[in-house]
């Protein structure tokens, strides 16, 4: 109320306090907007599969890292494909899984100023897969380390405790889907996460 109380006084104050109002608003509507999706994770039962949209949760999942990325000033572009299907998933570890996976990207010490996040479908071993893709333009991954990134307690970062990729391989693996990496040294790292659309209940689900 009182940030709307000073947008009605803008005529009267100088540019600088404007640009300032302005990116108070911002900030506080994204805090808004956080809560108000934290708060739909948490009131869904943990242990129950829904019906859930891949493009929905990465836009959440955009939006909420968007916060710490503009501090680095990095932009996460999307290209979310319009036709996925829908499939049965914990959607909170799904948000999860994105979140851990974006929040690497920004710290991954990027030499541009975007970090780029797909969705498309993909036939791969006769089956038709959903794909969830993140690139970014850090320091890559030597390939010498192959798995062992996803193994518990093994991190890169100097804080870090080395939980995070491990959970995430784990959450995926326990829903029938899996995650990948490419990397090339000095030139960046691409994630890929692979959902089978056979967890359909029917086909009619969109």
């Amino acid at each position: 109320m009182n940030l709307e109380f000073l947008n009605m006084l803008k005529g009267e104050l100088p540019p600088e306090a404007i640009d300032s109002i302005q990116s108070c608003v911002e900030a506080t509507n994204r805090m808004i907007f956080l809560v108000e999706n934290f708060s739909d994770f948490s009131k869904k039962h943990p242990s129950e599969m829904s019906i859930c949209n891949v493009n929905e949760i990465t836009q959440i999942a955009v939006n909420i890292s968007q916060v710490n990325a503009s501090r680095l000033n990095l932009y996460i572009e999307t290209d979310l494909c319009p036709t996925l299907p829908s499939i049965y998933f914990h959607k909170d570890k799904m948000l999860h899984v994105f979140l851990n996976l974006l929040n690497n990207a920004i710290e991954a010490d990027n030499k541009s100023d975007r970090i780029y996040v797909r969705t498309y479908l993909r036939n791969i071993d006769d089956k038709q897969k959903i794909v969830w893709e993140i690139e970014d333009s850090g320091t890559g991954i030597d390939y010498e380390l192959g798995d062992k990134i996803f193994s518990d307690f093994y991190t890169s970062k100097k804080k870090g405790t080395g939980l995070g990729l491990g959970v995430c391989k784990m959450l995926l693996e326990q829903y029938n889907a899996e995650i990948h990496f490419e990397s090339e040294p000095g030139k960046g790292t691409k994630f890929f996460v692979f959902f089978d659309t056979s967890s359909l209940r029917n086909g009619n689900v969109k």
